[in-house]
């Protein structure tokens, strides 16, 4: 095993695979991308509702953002060893105890009606996203060669958004005209096809590399976060997934308030994906054309805008506009975050890497719920689009300084 930091992490990574290598790495994209839309079907089948079905139980929104923030504190604490585990043992068994976490999460949320129940399953779901998004995006850095990287996490986005497309269209009809119980039954309905996916990933496994034991953990994080400009792109995945889990927690809250329905409510969530869908359809074309810096603080200041003028809106169209455009710009900062995690870290180290960007997500969505709930509590519910909106505004110059690192540091190596 090769010691954290042995390695120079500006060093060239190794060329692209040919041959039966190269064929087993396109065979695992196309797992990775099937793996990604169902999951995120799954996903988005229950998540818009949730909130909605807290309230439906008697949940005011102070205990809403509770329940969301806290039952990120699991899938925090997962996040590096199931990066570890990626690296050790495959995609393949992250993947498929996922799976096993989400239908259990599907089978509580049908058989127990409670406020308890919910945190329970929305934990077990938030540990099984962990797997169905750190052991895939270790794996299209195993099987890109710098050239194809982004264009491979632009794809892989590509597909998950088409999974949070379906899931919100599905689970509002579902549950508009049957009610929560059977729009949750879909979550572990959905992981049969799910699980025969993760199986498949078995099959097929990442260039090998050098791993490292679970043991090592703690000194991998402190050697990872070391390396120039990783830093800030931690930070960039904390302010984002912010303002993902605003508009995941209380924007149903908000459409609901002003009379629209959970059909509808499924239609914007889907008009987000839509956005998403677009955005990263180009992604690589602007980044030529335009460098990574003026695309990730554009995307970020429409971001910002389309936070801030939600509580402004009342009507379906204008509303689905917005989210749409929230959908353009996550769309475009995702990939780029994941592209951009992985320049300065040696390919042995990706997993945890990987793992690691995943529980700052995590603390983003245990802090932000509970802040923005205390502040609708306080202020009113578009009080927390418009603190949401400023945080992304006062996070634009962090994140020009570490694109800049980080495009200067490949210039020079």
């Amino acid at each position: 095993m090769n010691e954290p930091g042995s390695h120079d992490a500006a060093a060239p990574p190794a060329p692209a695979d040919t041959g039966p290598v190269a064929a087993a790495s396109q065979s695992l994209l196309r797992f990775n991308n099937a793996l990604a839309i169902l999951s995120n079907t799954a996903w988005y089948v229950a998540n818009p509702f949730i909130p909605l079905y807290l309230g439906s139980l008697g949940a005011s929104a102070t205990v809403v953002g509770a329940v969301l923030g806290l039952s990120g504190i699991v899938p925090l604490l997962v996040s590096i060893p199931a990066g570890m585990l990626a690296d050790r043992r495959g995609p393949g068994v992250v993947a498929e105890r996922a799976v096993l976490l989400f239908a259990l999460a599907g089978v509580v949320l049908t058989g127990l009606h409670s406020v308890w129940a919910v945190a329970v399953a929305y934990t077990l779901m938030g540990v099984g996203n962990i797997g169905f998004a750190v052991a895939p995006q270790a794996v299209v850095a195993a099987a890109s060669d710098p050239a194809a990287r982004l264009r491979n996490f632009t794809s892989y986005a590509v597909w998950s958004s088409a999974g949070s497309v379906i899931g919100p269209l599905i689970g509002g009809v579902v549950t508009n005209r049957f009610g929560y119980t059977v729009d949750f039954a879909l979550v572990w309905i959905l992981m049969l096809p799910t699980f025969a996916t993760a199986v498949a990933l078995r099959g097929v496994r990442p260039v090998p590399r050098a791993v490292v034991t679970l043991a090592a953990a703690p000194m991998l994080v402190g050697t990872i976060v070391r390396q120039r400009g990783v830093a800030g792109v931690l930070f960039i995945s904390f302010m984002v997934v912010c303002g993902q889990t605003l508009q995941q927690s209380f924007y149903p809250i908000y459409l609901h308030k002003i009379g629209l329905t959970e059909t509808l409510i499924g239609v914007i969530f889907a008009a987000v994906s839509l956005g998403s869908m677009a955005a990263r359809g180009i992604l690589s074309h602007w980044v030529e054309r335009f460098g990574h810096t003026p695309v990730l603080l554009g995307a970020t200041a429409l971001a910002a805008v389309s936070l801030g003028i939600t509580p402004l809106l009342r009507q379906f169209w204008p509303l689905a506009l917005a989210a749409g455009l929230l959908g353009i710009s996550t769309g475009l900062i995702v990939p780029m975050t994941m592209s951009l995690m992985v320049e300065p870290v040696p390919p042995e180290f990706w997993g945890v890497a990987f793992g690691l960007r995943q529980g700052v997500q995590r603390l983003a969505s245990v802090v932000s719920p509970i802040v923005f709930g205390l502040a609708i509590t306080a202020y009113g519910i578009g009080s927390a689009f418009y603190v949401g909106g400023l945080a992304l505004l006062g996070a634009m110059p962090i994140m020009a300084r570490t694109t800049a690192h980080l495009r200067s540091r490949r210039s020079a190596g």
